[in-house]
């Protein structure tokens, strides 16, 4: 039976209640989703790196219901299939509490994809940085122009998650924005001052009671979204519903991964590889060619 989280906040954080969850949890999982099969040559590299630089850890293959997979090293944890169909399903999934719930016996996870590339086994080392989401940072311009610098943290295709944490911005309820500020932005009666001010009043005490202004409401309005990715929640909506949500600067989450661009980070990280990579064959494959283990 999977471990009920008593308290949302990460271990030693906030209080001895903290300590004494984080007492009774194991440190973190390795999770990686597989929606089909067999596997492609990129990925089998992707697991061998895994497994070399991972294999004393506890990992975990997500799948969808209809896929059998069977790997004596690691566990499976089988999700509805709608979550594997297309991007927008797995983001989905990565914002849903069932998620997290299935991993409550973790005080982490890194989710590790397999377009992932891991080059240490320092992953308790990161886990000691007590971040509550870790990714390889975005630069304002993307990969055209990374010259302009980098943007925010970041990506989610490696990615490390404190369980309890997204668990608490699952579970908030806190409100999106001030609702007086949502109020004011009404678009009713633009031309009658006094009817606009009443509804502006209106609207301000229905988003005070959660009216379009909850995070169930706003999961709901980006998952509408053709272009939705769970990451951009995690990495720009989640401390508005936590404000305590603690994620690393672009310059520290370098050191972590780094996605497109990779000559630019090596540099950034003082010419050093970082704990990992993500969208290796896509964003720069000859300059991680070397590194792959043979």
């Amino acid at each position: 039976m999977l471990m009920e989280c008593v308290n949302p906040n990460p271990a030693g954080r906030h209080g001895s209640n903290a300590d004494d969850l984080g007492s009774r949890k194991k440190l973190v999982a390795v999770v990686t989703p597989v929606y089909r099969l067999p596997l492609t040559m990129q990925e089998e590299i992707s697991f061998k790196h895994l497994r070399h630089y991972l294999g004393k850890f506890d990992k975990y293959i997500i799948a969808p219901k209809s896929l059998s997979v069977s790997w004596p090293d690691f566990q499976t944890r089988y999700f509805k299939d709608e979550f594997f169909f297309n991007i927008s399903g797995y983001s989905k999934l990565l914002v849903a509490k069932q998620f997290y719930q299935a991993f409550a016996d973790y005080e982490y996870i890194l989710i590790h994809q397999l377009d992932c590339l891991v080059f240490s086994d320092d992953l308790e080392y990161w886990c000691a940085k007590r971040w509550d989401y870790a990714g390889a940072p975005w630069f304002r311009n993307h990969e055209s122009n990374p010259t302009n610098g980098f943007w925010a943290v970041g990506n989610g295709g490696l990615s490390l998650r404190n369980v309890p944490s997204a668990l608490a911005v699952l579970e908030s309820k806190m409100l999106y924005d001030d609702p007086a500020e949502r109020g004011r932005k009404t678009r009713y009666f633009q031309k009658s001052p006094l009817l606009r001010a009443m509804a502006c009043k209106a609207k301000t005490v229905l988003h005070r009671q959660g009216f379009r202004n909850t995070i169930n409401w706003r999961l709901k309005e980006l998952s509408k979204r053709p272009d939705f990715h769970e990451d951009r929640f995690w990495a720009l909506d989640a401390k508005r519903f936590m404000p305590q949500f603690r994620i690393p600067t672009p310059q520290e989450a370098v050191a972590f991964s780094f996605e497109c661009a990779p000559r630019y980070c090596f540099k950034a990280n003082a010419e050093r590889l970082p704990f990992g990579c993500h969208a290796w064959t896509k964003w720069g494959r000859d300059f991680w060619e070397p590194y792959l283990l043979r």
